[in-house]
């Protein structure tokens, strides 16, 4: 099985800062959304500093803030960034913070509206922050669902999202998000069909993953990009047995997002799947492409695969692994102790001897 999520969250308060922040980068991709992360990141960042705690913290992708969060998100953001410049690391996270509200579902974030608008006055770190927009979001909530809908004849892009978003947030949505999807397939796809990807793209929404996997195959890159994403969103194991299905016949392009979907999602049929992958892969690139996504799975149920794709990858993908390799360790001592030293040698036939991995 793929390194799991409940390792990873407590890895966040390993002694090893490699390890915390791989781990966050992990659970980053992959769009976790469980409360404890934050309440993990909140306390390593009070045990070893903030800026001891995460090397890259206001790179991350993704970090979940449930309701119940809020309020302490909110005031770590002002926290952090009062009386710092905006070029400042501390004053970074704040603003990694306030983003990562901003993009909560509007019922989370609209009863600190009046906190958002006095933090988001009180630094330029928060220009990210899109508060008129937020507050527009909030009021949508109050909206009779047919006045809602009334902003699909007419409306601009940016009312089509609102309402969309607000229908969904009661359980209305799914007949105009299966449109706007499904619509994809036209000629001409309008408003409605980038609305509902980019919200299926915010949200683990699922039950449009065959609709959303024929996207990921598309040329062009910024609807592709939108597609994998929510199928990682999703961490549907139906998504696995789609791209195993199709896989052979979709574009180099088309595959390598695929890997990246397996590789991110880290459900238990991972490793396996890629590994079944790697021949049908269209080149040479592609097949090392099988081999990284094998890699950060971290699945030590299958060491010597595990191993034998670190061996056989590129070598420039491995210098762009190496920030994940410590995860290594931890993983070892909790699932194959004996091997440790063994698994260890090996890394350093491509690390080099002056690698810690201790």
């Amino acid at each position: 099985m793929a390194v799991s999520d409940k390792q990873l969250i407590r890895w966040l308060a390993h002694t090893d800062p490699r390890v915390r922040s791989a781990s966050l980068d992990l659970l980053s991709n992959s769009y976790t959304s469980d409360p404890e992360i934050l309440t993990s990141v909140v306390s390593a960042w009070d045990h070893y500093g903030i800026e001891e705690a995460f090397s890259d913290f206001p790179l991350i992708s993704h970090l979940a803030i449930s309701p119940e969060q809020m309020p302490l998100a909110l005031s770590r953001a002002s926290q952090f960034s009062q009386g710092r410049k905006i070029t400042d690391r501390v004053c970074r996270c704040a603003g990694k913070l306030a983003e990562a509200i901003s993009v909560e579902r509007a019922s989370s974030f609209a009863p600190y509206l009046d906190e958002l608008k006095v933090l988001k006055a009180s630094s330029k770190i928060f220009f990210r922050v899109p508060i008129e927009v937020m507050i527009q979001r909030a009021e949508a909530l109050s909206r009779e669902p047919s006045s809602l809908e009334m902003d699909f004849e007419d409306g601009t892009i940016g009312d089509y999202a609102i309402a969309l978003e607000s229908l969904w947030e009661r359980g209305l949505a799914n007949r105009w998000i299966r449109e706007g999807i499904e619509s994809w397939e036209e000629p001409t796809p309008g408003k409605l069909a980038v609305t509902a990807l980019e919200l299926v793209s915010r949200h683990p929404i699922r039950g449009y993953e065959e609709q959303l996997l024929a996207l990921v195959d598309r040329d062009e890159a910024s609807i592709a990009d939108l597609a994998t994403i929510a199928l990682v969103r999703g961490r549907n194991s139906l998504t696995q047995s789609l791209i195993a299905d199709r896989f052979a016949s979709m574009s180099r392009s088309g595959q390598l997002r695929s890997l990246d979907i397996i590789r991110r999602m880290r459900l238990p049929e991972s490793a396996k799947l890629i590994r079944f992958l790697l021949p049908q892969g269209s080149d040479a690139s592609v097949q090392n492409g099988a081999r990284v996504a094998e890699f950060m799975l971290f699945d030590f149920e299958f060491l010597e695969e595990w191993l034998e794709a670190f061996l056989l990858m590129e070598d420039a993908s491995v210098q762009r692994l190496v920030y994940s390799i410590p995860i290594s360790h931890p993983l070892a001592l909790e699932e194959v102790p004996v091997d440790w030293p063994r698994v260890k040698q090996l890394l350093k036939t491509r690390l080099g001897s002056g690698f810690d991995l201790e």
